[in-house]
Formats: C-alpha cells, structure tokens, sequence
C-alpha cells in the first residue's frame, strides 16, 4: 500500500505535527473500531489487549493465528537442500578423482573388479570422503539459515574441508599402514574434482536460491512498532545485504501514536499500533521489531506474549548500548538473563593468544630494524640539541592502565606539564630540523617496539592518548572509553586513514570502535601492510567488516 495516502504524527522536538489516520482507516483500508482491541491510547495507563484467536475475542475481528508455513521452515529445508547436494557432489568429486588416478594408473583403460570391492573399488572411499567432508562443513555452521546466502564463506569453508580431508586420508594410509586400494597420489585428484564439483553445484544452486519467488519464499516479513534511526540504517542494511532474510514491509507508530522520527516516503505506515494483531494476519507478517523502549514494559510484555502466542518473531532494537553493538549477547545466570556486551572478537582467548603471538613476533623483527636506526637518528638529534635522545611520556591502554611511552626527541628539550597536555591548541615546542623528518615517515616511534614486546601496546589498535586529554574528552565524546577494550597500538585503523587533530576526534572513536567490533587477522594485516607502505586512504569508511 502507499504511504502517500497514510497520514502520521511526529513529536521529534517540536516539528510539525501531521494527523494520524483517524479511526476507521489505515492507509486508505477500512479498520475496525479501535475500541476493540482496548488500546492504551484511549484507556490512560492501560495496555493494549491482544485479545486476537482468544475466547470472547469480537466478532468479525482477523486472526493472526492462521496456520502457516514460516519462512524459516522453508529456510530449513533449503539448507538441508544444500548439505545433501554438497555431500553427493563431493562423493561424485571423489570417485571421479580417484577414477581419474585408476586410469592414469592403468595407460587411460578402464580396469576390470568389483566397484564395490574395499579392497579395490573407490566408491567405499568416495562414500566415507563425502560424509566426512559435509561433516566438516556442518561443523563450520555452513548450513546456518543466516549463511545460506553467503558465498564468500561457503567458499571459505570448501578449502578449510577440502584441506582437512586430504589430511585426515593421508594420516589415516600412514598410521594405520592401510593396505589395499589406498588412494595416496588419488587425493590429489580429489582436491581438485572436489574444489570443481563444489563451486559447479554452489554456483548452480546460487542462481536458484536469488530467484525472487525462492528468497521470498525464505524470508520474514517483518513490521516494524516506531521508527528511528536505527531502523533506518537496519532497513539499508537489509535491502543491501544479499543474506539477510527479512524485509520490512511496513511501520505502525508507538502506542502513544508518534514516531520518533519521519520514516521513509516510500515505506508504507500500515496503521495504528492496537490495528498490529489485524495487521499481522492481513499482510502475513511473521516478526515484529520494537524501535525503541520508550512505552511502559507493560505494553511490551503484552506485545511479547501476542508474539509467542501467536509463534511471531520478536525483537528489540537496544537504544541502551550506543556503542559495541555487535558484541551484545544475552548470558543466563541461575535462570537470569543478562542482557550486555560480552562477545566481541578480542573477547575470545584463542584471538587474544593469537594477536599477542603476533604482537611479539612483530616486534622482534622492528626492533632489529629500530637497532639500526635509533642510533643514527639519535646522534643527529643530540646534535642538533644537545640532551636525552629518547623522551618519554605518560600514556593510556587496555582498561586505562597507564604506562610511559619512549619516542625519539624530535623538539628541543622542554618539561612536559599538564597544561601543555590539556589540549591540542597549546603553543608547540620547538621542532628540530630532523624531527618534521621523522615524524613524516614515523621513525620517531620506533622505540615503541619495546613497549610492543612488554606487553604495554599492541602492533594495531587505537592510538595512545595522554590522561589529561582522556579526562576531558570522555565527557565530551560519546563513547570515548570503550576504545580502552584492547591496548593501545602503533598503528590503527584512524592512523592509516589520516585521523588526526581535533576536527576528526569524533571520527577516530568511530574508527576504533569499528576495529574491536570487527577484528580479524586479515584485520591487523591490511593496517601493518598499509602502514609499511604509507597506504592513506580517505575518511570515508572503514572496510574491514569484510575480513571476518
């Protein structure tokens, strides 16, 4: 339906109140009489009573509980499509390869036995090889209806198997001293059929799964109670992203008849927020997502007991975390559940294993390299001013443990105090000659590897900042903290995209939470490659999301 023809009412700071439809109608559709479903708009401190499918309900009221086949069913049953078509074309991959080998073998003429034969026929190893390779795609959750569409990770996870499985072959002949047919040389082949066959049939079932009627078919129609923002940005993210399976088809007003901001010309406002029970049966919707918690938790206890009832899906758009969203999770203790941020990637101890064997690998090999410089840059700054050579200064990491940072002088020698590290418009020192050379090409932090390899920062991570500029602009940056999850870094995801002074604080905080929310090993690597080879690129988005 059009929302041209749909009236709304907006209370976002004063702007211009428009009317709501008035009862009777929604989006130019007769309603019936708002009265039945007792909403909270006409009864002050009442919840709205979804009384829809109930005992004593009016009659000629719509039910929503009409039986129906949820989309995620028919997701359930594409994804088991998936894993059977996987697991024949691997056990085909496997016997052509190994059939591949027997010929080779034999001058290229087929050999005469028993196809069923263990002891020489290859379809006993064709059948274990494509069990064992589904299974190794089922444990790496290829087969999860939010990775039916995500090809990119299907591909990921093929060579994971594939490579695996010619392991596990070649462990197996070897430990076991397997006698017999035993395909050594024919897994080879098999890497190859298996990696031919396995993008054929995914390509092949791909062109199926983006048919309109079968992605539909797969996908939750979803209505939205309120509007803001954010569910504007998860709209966009929707309609981008090929794998996600909702759609969001239309929006009701919160109870109290307002959104909380204009939403989009071309999405339908469906009606009032006591019409959501009709509604749901009329345009088959199958999930709701609450914009905002600013109703009473009565009435969404009630919208949440509706939902159940009614086998609808049910989300919330958590307007209290502003930062680190990715990482909520909802943890029980003893029955309790906990609502918080608790999962990012770091979060995980074989991550945080791995970034420090990375960490102390990589400053060992500068420190080999600061052991040539330091000196020659040193002796030019003595030099140039006579005094330390090294300069250290107080600094911030991981949970706002302080630490001292060593640079290389690059200013004649001035006593740092905290006026001059309150603020980044404080009168500069003197800069040598030398210093505007080191700091353009960053040799004045090559010290900073021995804070690497101590444990005090990390090769990649936010950029340090001195205590008394933290003091002051944690209350002026929104999330200006939650940078202090990991340590501090020499280079960062802010540093290789040139966000430096005042003007870009705001847009470094963004950089660095984008980097704890989604960090990957790929991650650290394109900021080290792109540090070493002085990669700048514009402000304009950080793309490493794609890494994990």
């Amino acid at each position: 339906m059009s929302s041209a023809a749909t009236k709304t009412k907006f209370s976002q700071d004063g702007s211009t109140a428009v009317p709501f439809p008035p009862p009777g109608s929604a989006g130019g559709k007769p309603v019936p009489s708002p009265e039945i479903f007792s909403p909270a708009i006409h009864q002050p401190h009442a919840a709205p009573e979804f009384a829809v499918g109930q005992p004593g309900a009016a009659p000629g009221i719509l039910t929503a509980s009409v039986p129906r086949l949820i989309p995620r069913e028919r997701a359930y049953g594409l994804c088991a499509l998936l894993l059977i078509g996987d697991w024949v074309a691997a056990c085909a991959a496997i016997f052509v390869g190994l059939e591949l080998r027997n010929l080779q073998k034999a001058g290229w003429t087929f050999p005469s036995g028993d196809l069923f034969d263990f002891q020489t026929s290859p379809i006993p190893w064709s059948l274990a090889g494509g069990t064992l390779f589904t299974w190794l795609m089922v444990m790496f959750k290829t087969y999860e209806v939010l990775n039916l569409y995500r090809m990119r990770l299907w591909s990921k996870n093929l060579i994971r198997s594939v490579m695996i499985c010619s392991v596990v072959v070649w462990a197996y002949i070897g430990l076991f001293q397997a006698t017999g047919y035993t395909p050594r040389v024919g897994v080879a082949y098999c890497v190859i059929t298996l990696i031919c066959f396995g993008t054929l049939w995914r390509l092949t079932s791909f062109i199926f799964l983006i048919q309109p009627d079968v992605k539909e078919a797969a996908s939750s129609r979803v209505i939205v109670v309120g509007w803001n923002e954010k569910v504007a940005h998860l709209r966009k993210a929707m309609r981008r992203d090929l794998a996600q399976l909702s759609e969001i088809i239309g929006c009701v007003p919160m109870p109290g008849g307002n959104f909380a901001s204009r939403p989009p010309a071309e999405l339908a406002v469906l009606g009032n927020y006591h019409d959501v029970p009709r509604l749901v049966a009329e345009c088959h919707a199958n999930s709701i997502i609450l914009s905002d918690v600013t109703c009473s938790s009565t009435e969404i206890q009630q919208l949440i007991l509706f939902c159940q009832r009614e086998m609808i899906g049910f989300q919330m758009v958590p307007e209290y975390f502003p930062a680190l969203n990715s990482g909520l999770q909802v943890q029980t203790l003893s029955g309790v559940p906990l609502l918080g941020v608790c999962h990012l990637p770091l979060d995980r101890t074989l991550n945080r294993l791995i970034k420090r064997v990375m960490d102390i690998v990589g400053a060992l090999i500068g420190s080999c390299a600061a052991a040539l410089f330091v000196p020659v840059f040193g002796l030019i700054v003595y030099l140039e001013s006579p005094g330390p050579i090294l300069e250290r200064q107080l600094r911030a990491s991981r949970g706002g443990r302080m630490f001292h940072i060593y640079k290389i002088r690059s200013t004649r020698v001035r006593a740092e105090t905290p006026e001059s590290a309150s603020g980044i418009n404080v009168e500069e020192p003197v800069q040598l000659r030398i210093g505007k050379f080191m700091q353009k090409y960053d040799i004045d932090e090559l010290p900073q590897f021995w804070n690497v390899l101590i444990g005090d920062m990390s090769l990649v991570g936010p950029c340090p900042e001195r205590p008394e500029l933290i003091e002051r602009l944690k209350d002026e940056i929104p999330n200006y903290n939650a940078r202090h999850e990991v340590r501090a870094g020499l280079t960062g995801l802010a540093q290789i995209h040139s966000l430096k002074g005042e003007n870009d604080l705001t847009r470094r905080i963004e950089a660095d939470l984008h980097y704890l929310e989604n960090w990957s090993v790929m991650a650290d690597l394109y900021c080290i490659v792109a540090t070493v080879f002085r990669s700048r690129t514009a402000p304009t988005g950080f793309g490493i999301s794609h890494f994990r």
